[in-house]
């Protein structure tokens, strides 16, 4: 609140003293300077400009039409070589790994190379390894939380828990990267 009275203050004084000085400058007297009294009655025009500096009459600007240019062809263009196609499929690498929830084995499938332990749960129910999940962004966590899988789980309440090769990573699933041959367990931990 301080520095917007301030800035009206410093306007305020600012119109202030700008005004003081237009005043002032109103009050002096205007000096005409005029060098030449016989130029000061003539009617200038461009071409008399134009005229008087050249010294002659007869150097009117003239407009001259000018030529189109001859369009050159080059002698020796080179032949096109072969044109590269674009490859239309992408090329993916798929890697196999195996996936239990709840300690019952879900079989092992396919999932492109670049996934994350999020995706596998998302691949194992569209091809219909699992029958439903819950699984959404938790700001608390910062990452995709799994909150059911097959029914099994709280609506809003996070309990499921998973291990890469017998091991809890220390990220969500988001973060932890899928590798060829994992075995991928998710638990449920809750009551």
């Amino acid at each position: 609140m301080f520095k917007r009275n301030i800035f009206k203050i410093l306007a305020i004084v600012f119109f202030l003293l700008s005004g003081a000085s237009f005043y002032n400058s109103n009050k002096t007297p205007v000096k005409q300077i005029i060098v030449n009294k016989q130029a000061a009655n003539k009617i200038i025009s461009p071409t008399k400009i134009l005229t008087d500096i050249l010294g002659r009459e007869d150097h009117a600007p003239t407009m001259v039409p000018t030529q189109p240019i001859q369009q050159i062809q080059p002698t020796n263009t080179p032949t096109p070589t072969q044109t590269p196609t674009p490859n239309t499929l992408p090329i993916t690498t798929s890697i196999t790994i195996s996936l239990s929830v709840g300690g019952s084995t879900v079989g092992s499938f396919n999932i492109p190379q670049d996934s994350n332990q999020c995706d596998v749960l998302t691949q194992a129910l569209s091809q219909g390894k699992i029958q439903s999940l819950n699984m959404r962004y938790n700001s608390d966590f910062g990452t995709n939380a799994v909150y059911q899988i097959n029914g099994i789980g709280k609506e809003n309440a996070v309990w499921w828990g998973f291990k890469v090769n017998g091991q809890s990573p220390s990220q969500g699933c988001s973060y932890i990267k899928v590798n060829n041959g994992d075995s991928v367990l998710w638990e449920y931990v809750g009551n």
